[in-house]
């Protein structure tokens, strides 16, 4: 059966597509062959840049060479979904984490990297969120606080967010909180370590909208401190917060 002229130019796009994607040589009709390999290296490097903006932290810890082939194994045999091209790094992270690379053998802090870095870029490109109505004056510890809604709390093995990439090591294995948001008026991205006792804390203000003394009794039988010595502490953790724009006001 004869190929309508939409059928064949539907075939000439997709295997022109194949080749920008594999750099796999492919015969096209009505192309130069020794000209293609410019356009493939046109889009590689747009994909390339594209994702060296996008991980910097990333691109400093592998080499050249590992750099190179998850770059292009990942554009090769990856579908990308997104139709926004700022949105496609994160699927860079969906790729490492679904697949056996050796680079996360040699790299163990590598999948944490990714998505702390990505995570910074999700955070400036969210869409808005309007805050509940506050008042300006309160108590931080006895009143209930109305949280910056513009914010994720991320959990670590790894101490991405303070230590250089390639200076970290097993020895450094844990447990870190991370409160990744944005600046109101900025809209610059802030990043503030947690101990587990404030992220527990944290959650629970922004999921049951209960002042820190109320939280203070639970958090005292959870972690087996003394009432008064987390109410103590939380005080300047709170004027933290609150300098930092993450606590807006005052319900």
């Amino acid at each position: 059966m004869k190929q309508s002229a939409l059928d064949i130019a539907f075939d000439q796009e997709k295997k022109f597509a194949d080749y920008c994607r594999t750099g796999n040589f492919v015969r096209l009709k009505g192309t130069t062959p020794n000209r293609l390999p410019h356009y493939r290296k046109l889009v590689f490097n747009v994909i390339d840049d594209t994702l060296q903006t996008a991980y910097p932290l990333t691109f400093g810890l592998l080499t050249k060479s590992e750099w190179k082939e998850l770059v292009n194994d990942f554009f090769g045999t990856h579908n990308c979904q997104s139709y926004q091209v700022w949105k496609m790094p994160y699927e860079l992270y969906e790729y490492v984490l679904n697949n056996d690379l050796p680079i996360k053998e040699k790299y163990p802090q590598l999948l944490n990297l990714l998505l702390f870095e990505w995570m910074e870029i999700e955070v400036f490109m969210m869409e808005d969120i309007e805050a509940a109505s506050l008042k300006t004056s309160g108590e931080l510890i006895t009143d209930e606080l109305i949280l910056n809604p513009e914010h994720f709390l991320l959990a670590t093995e790894y101490p991405v967010h303070y230590k250089k990439a390639n200076e970290i090591t097993e020895a450094d294995k844990g447990i870190y909180y991370i409160l990744i948001f944005r600046e109101p008026q900025t809209g610059k991205v802030i990043f503030i370590e947690l101990s587990v006792l404030f992220a527990w804390l944290t959650e629970q203000i922004k999921t049951t909208g209960r002042s820190v003394y109320q939280l203070s009794k639970e958090a005292s039988e959870v972690f087996n401190i003394p009432r008064q010595q987390i109410l103590e502490n939380s005080q300047s953790f709170l004027n933290e917060l609150y300098n930092q724009q993450f606590i807006l006001g005052f319900k």
